[in-house]
């Protein structure tokens, strides 16, 4: 490929993102290297966008001060913003490679400069080269579908123009152009997995069939696209017609098994809000196990905070509420207050009864609570009442057992009192002591509201 060309299918790739804009504010992840210093030289050329370059010192090598110093010198030769931090492999969790560590501490320092700066984009150098060398990985962790297409061109606000070069395509254009340019010694390092992939696997590769990166990287566009099509099948056919919100989801057991294994596999993490994650093998292992064990009341925590319970009818998703209530809090006349997931709310009015589709509401007998003590709180062991309609008491643990509720509503189940004695369990039964009769003159309405 030469000059001219290659210029001008890197402008073309440009142009394929659609959301970047003339006058873009752009931050560029520059290491020093072959392909980052390209991929400057490249953007800065077509003078569209304001630039940003961003540098991070692993201090993994003695050269890495010397690479620093070199992307400085040329960040103020070409009188563009610069940004650097260190970081040190000893702070690094034990069981942390240093690949990944330094993969994690990257983003976030761009990250970090992007909200700094107030940046639209991030661009990173990734080629080809690069795509074929993680998808044989994401093959050898079994990282399924989703780990077949490799790296993405754009996730979110990171942009990889390079994806469509080889990495020798890259360097004839570098020597072309006589860029200085620093190579990483630690990429010949065999100890971490991708230089053994990249030097004993993917040039061996290369020499018995020289365009195997373009093959990959064709193979990869086609997994993503049946991705893509699954995905639209799956939202439209099934996610749409689901009962869900932000926070919770069911997926009717019946429907579900009826799904061949990648169906309830990539719908879950769909639902789940985890599309573009790529999961290891031992979670998918221990999701298939809990699809098939069929065992009710059987949970599975997953990760970003979801869990899943195999109830009687449903699969059901919830994400934790790691700032739920454990404690009560007062309720007072027309004062609503927040518990949990619900606003609660308690006022005098002169109906029986009050209807509402959005509404939780119970009409009661307001002289049977006026000058108490009311309080909502979660339900516990040992909590008793007198549902609405019994003569004698019941434990609220075996009402909640015959109203058939899951494991995951009964954690959530939610209690009004009055002096300490339940007067409504939320949402499913009054208690007879506060029931409107014949003789009742002073009417209130109890109102549970779900808002987030």
């Amino acid at each position: 490929m030469n000059i001219n060309s290659f210029q001008k299918q890197f402008n073309k790739q440009i142009k394929e993102f659609r959301n970047l804009l003339p006058n873009d504010k752009l931050i560029l992840s520059i290491s020093g290297g072959l392909d980052s210093i390209t991929m400057l030289h490249l953007i800065n050329d077509i003078s569209l966008f304001e630039l940003i370059i961003v540098h991070i010192n692993h201090k993994l090598r003695k050269e890495s001060d010397i690479e620093e110093n070199f992307v400085k010198n040329l960040s103020k030769k070409m009188s563009i913003p610069f940004y650097s931090k260190s970081i040190y492999p000893k702070n690094r969790k034990k069981k942390q490679s240093v690949e990944e560590w330094a993969r994690i501490e990257r983003y976030k320092f761009l990250d970090n400069v992007c909200q700094e700066t107030k940046a639209r984009w991030i661009m990173t150098a990734h080629h080809a080269n690069d795509q074929a060398e993680t998808i044989l990985m994401n093959i050898s962790r079994k990282t399924g579908l989703k780990g077949l297409e490799g790296i993405s061109k754009q996730r979110g606000n990171i942009l990889r123009p390079l994806l469509h070069f080889t990495r020798k395509d890259i360097e004839d254009y570098a020597i072309s152009m006589k860029y200085k340019y620093y190579q990483d010694s630690s990429n010949f390092d065999l100890r971490i997995p991708r230089n053994y992939v990249r030097n004993r696997i993917i040039q061996n590769w290369e020499i018995q069939n020289p365009s195997i990166i373009n093959s990959i990287t064709k193979s990869a566009n086609y997994f993503r696209e049946w991705r893509e099509g699954l995905d639209h099948l799956l939202q439209y056919l099934i996610i749409e017609n689901l009962n869900k919100s932000e926070n919770y989801f069911e997926i009717p057991i019946s429907s579900f098994e009826s799904y061949p294994k990648i169906v309830r596999l990539r719908l879950i993490q769909l639902l789940i809000n985890l599309p573009n994650n790529q999961w290891s093998k031992h979670q998918i292992k221990m999701l298939i196990q809990f699809t098939d064990k069929k065992k009710t009341g059987y949970f599975h925590q997953m990760q970003n905070g979801w869990r899943l319970l195999y109830d009687r009818n449903f699969i059901i998703g919830q994400k934790n509420n790691t700032n739920l209530i454990k404690d009560k809090v007062s309720l007072r006349l027309n004062t609503p207050v927040f518990f949990d997931n619900y606003k609660y709310e308690l006022r005098i009015t002169n109906q029986k009864k009050i209807m509402s589709k959005n509404y939780d509401s119970e009409t009661i007998d307001w002289s049977k609570l006026k000058n108490r003590e009311l309080s909502v709180r979660m339900w516990r062991d040992g909590d008793v009442f007198q549902p609405l309609g019994m003569i004698g008491h019941q434990k609220l643990s075996d009402f909640l057992i015959n109203s058939k509720l899951s494991r995951i509503e009964k954690e959530h189940q939610s209690v009004i009192t009055a002096d300490n004695k339940i007067v409504w369990v939320c949402g499913r039964r009054l208690s007879n002591a506060v029931r409107v009769t014949n003789q009742t003159k002073q009417f209130a309405t109890l109102f549970r509201e779900l808002v987030y």
